[in-house]
């Protein structure tokens, strides 16, 4: 007899079950029910399975977009989901109060009037109960949790050759190293500051920008996920905070120590060597070949000098700052190299800082004293327009209140007993964005500047918060970003600057990086579009040399008017006039978007793949950064073991490691397999061979 939908499955999560994220599972739309990017039907199957959700055929054909769901059935399911928290309900009002407790509903008067008699609730926001339910469901950590994490190597003890540099320990490089050690090469990771993880923990924006959350199923993204629920599960903790309790996150230095014991693992006996506050100055070539680099790295007894030979360099700098030292051709904002414009738009960036709640009261050293240069009456209205205090959340209204804005990137908090929310930890990322140009890019003076001025931005609207929003709340003095890398930083300002001075002490505490949205990209074999990625109207491109599959919508912030575009990649139907109105989703990036036009020995593994500025806003974020690193770690690994360039890699080869390696290629999935398995790897690569790609040229 054939198994339903249900059942099939029902034998995939009882697999799965003993060790697995539940709601990380395979790709699969079941034949019955309507598919679903979220994969409610996952959460469906799952939730039953642990006898937490019962009469799943019903919510498999109702919790849909365009269902709407009988009012006594909903009553029973609320009830019955309570179950996966410590404090189960026995009546529907309590279940509408320990759902609002753990972030899963935020409307309780939405859900009491859609559970009364007679009443319906649409299909759509069931879903979003039964995804939130089933992402707090236990899970076994991966086994790179057990691994001891990477130490940093001194300079001195650094080898004069390897097989793979990787310049830039953000989310991009650590991609790389991981997934190349993992096949047995001899990695260098270099990083110019003293914090790993880039844009995610250096920058602070642990808030995971996921677009949709078949991203957590996918490779070297999936395993992080396991490692952050690995950490705060066992606290009782949910890490799934981010945009109003619905996206994971992680505080940075949890973040941080996450990726360390990744990358401790990847090492396994190999070499992978890790060398902080360690950047590239000079780029060796033979040719049109990269051959290696020399490095200069800060150390207490001063600058060392090295050189360093390899057989493939990547560069996953935040900026793309090793492009222009390879002499490869490149484009920053709308022009290329050999014609920039420094005025020209790039997104805007931001210095964000994480704050929490001082309940006890603001350390005094951490309490502004007084309005911080150039804090006006024109400053404060700007932030009155945009942020004031209040517990409702209202995420369409303006202003913000308190409550909203904290949502919105809250963070976990393991610095304190209980569960979120309340939220009591977050960070400053909305209202402090900061104009971005190409000079910013290319002139580190101006860099410089920029920073400053994005470092006062934030300083100012946190003084506008402690005095005019909530005064319990201040910079987080735990999170390790007082380093020395950070203290020179704000030292040298000061030095500059000396009216910054009584500000001191708040500043060593800000990130250590700006979130740097837009940098350098190659000219590759192949630019991805923003026409390529969108998915809707119609479907984004299949490519038959997909290496990555992204997420998120085209999102920049700033500079996405006509003037700004590529006209020659992107379009003013291009443009979306609200985020997600051309879609969210997998789209595929190809092997040919991360091969340089004319330089070998070379690969990005960043923002500075071969893409158009539009394609950026939906390249750039964490969780698809990492998974493109993986990718490049993928190629520059089986390039070193061929003994061939890059360019000469045979794509499909590398689509079968990545795809050994549990990461998923298709934008479809591939329906009716579970992830993992040979017939999963398998569909995907005949999809991918003969699913009517539009091949890269």
């Amino acid at each position: 007899m054939k198994d339903s939908p249900l059942m099939l499955l029902m034998k995939r999560v009882t697999v799965l079950a003993a060790g697995a994220v539940l709601f990380l599972l395979a790709e699969i739309s079941s034949p019955a029910a309507p598919a679903r990017l979220d994969r409610t039907d996952e959460s469906i199957a799952a939730l039953h399975a642990h006898q937490f959700l019962s009469e799943p055929e019903y919510w498999l054909q109702n919790a849909i977009p365009a269902g709407k769901c009988e009012s006594t059935k909903v009553a029973k399911m609320l009830v019955e989901v309570t179950k996966v928290f410590k404090d189960p309900a026995k009546t529907t009002d309590e279940a509408i109060t320990v759902l609002v407790k753990h972030g899963v509903i935020s409307a309780p008067d939405a859900w009491t009037a859609g559970t009364a008699p007679g009443a319906t609730m649409n299909g759509a926001n069931v879903a979003t109960v039964l995804n939130r339910c089933a992402a707090q469901l236990p899970m076994d950590p991966p086994k790179s949790a057990k691994a001891a994490p990477l130490e940093a190597t001194p300079p001195a003890k650094l080898k004069g050759s390897y097989d793979i540099v990787i310049a830039g320990a953000g989310t991009g490089g650590v991609g790389v190293a991981v997934q190349a050690a993992r096949m047995g090469r001899s990695v260098l990771l270099l990083e110019e500051t003293d914090w790993i993880g880039g844009q995610m923990n250096a920058a602070a924006v642990t808030s995971m920008d996921e677009g949709v959350t078949l991203v957590r199923e996918r490779g070297l993204y999936r395993e992080l996920c396991g490692l952050i629920a690995s950490y705060y599960q066992p606290l009782g903790i949910n890490y799934l905070t981010a945009y109003w309790n619905g996206h994971v996150c992680v505080e940075p230095r949890v973040g941080r120590r996450l990726l360390h014991v990744l990358l401790g693992d990847a090492r396994g006996q190999g070499v992978l060597d890790l060398a902080l506050r360690t950047r590239v100055t000079k780029v060796t070539r033979k040719g049109d070949t990269v051959t290696g680099v020399e490095i200069e790295s800060v150390t207490e007894a001063g600058r060392e000098a090295h050189t360093i030979t390899s057989k493939v360099l990547v560069d996953a700098t935040e900026w793309g700052d090793v492009i222009p030292l390879t002499g490869a051709r490149y484009r920053a904002g709308n022009h290329t190299s050999d014609a920039l414009d420094p005025a020209a738009h790039v997104q805007d960036n931001t210095w964000t800082a994480v704050v929490k709640q001082y309940p006890h009261g603001v350390p005094e050293e951490l309490l502004i004293p007084q309005a911080p240069p150039g804090y006006t009456d024109k400053v404060a209205a700007n932030f009155t327009r945009m942020l004031v205090d209040g517990d409702q959340i209202d995420i369409k209204g303006k202003p913000w209140t308190w409550s909203t804005y904290i949502g919105y990137r809250a963070m976990p908090d393991s610095s304190r007993p209980g569960d979120s929310p309340p939220i009591t930890r977050t960070h400053l990322n909305s209202g402090n964005d900061y104009h971005s140009s190409v000079a910013e890019i290319e002139d580190p003076a101006a860099r410089q500047a920029t920073n400053r001025e994005m470092r006062l931005k934030t300083l100012q609207l946190l003084y506008y918060i402690q005095t005019k929003v909530r005064n319990d709340w201040a910079v987080a003095n735990d999170e390790g970003y007082d380093t020395p890398y950070n203290r020179a930083e704000i030292d040298r300002w000061i030095a500059d600057q000396p009216a910054l001075a009584p500000f001191r002490a708040v500043l060593y505490h800000f990130s250590i990086i700006p979130y740097t949205r837009e940098s350098r990209r190659i000219i590759g074999l192949h630019t991805l579009t923003a026409h390529e990625l969108e998915r809707k109207p119609g479907s984004p491109v299949h490519f038959a040399h997909t290496v990555a599959l992204g997420d998120y919508a085209v999102d920049l912030h700033g500079s996405m008017t006509v003037p700004y575009l590529e006209p020659e990649f992107d379009h003013e139907s291009d443009i979306p006039h609200k985020f997600g109105e051309h879609g969210v989703g997998p789209f595929a990036i190809p092997f040919e978007c991360f091969i340089p036009e004319k330089i070998d020995g070379f690969l990005p593994a960043e923002k500075n793949l071969s893409q158009s500025r539009m394609a950026n806003g939906a390249t750039r974020l964490q969780p698809h950064t990492l998974l493109m690193g993986q990718a490049v770690g993928a190629i520059a690994a089986l390039a070193v073991q061929h003994g061939v360039q890059p360019r000469a890699v045979d794509p499909v080869e590398v689509q079968r490691v990545l795809l050994d390696a549990g990461d998923t290629l298709c934008i479809d999935g591939a329906p009716g397999t579970r992830w993992g398995t040979p017939e999963w790897r398998d569909k995907q690569l005949d999809i991918l061979r003969n699913g009517a790609p539009a091949e890269a040229p």
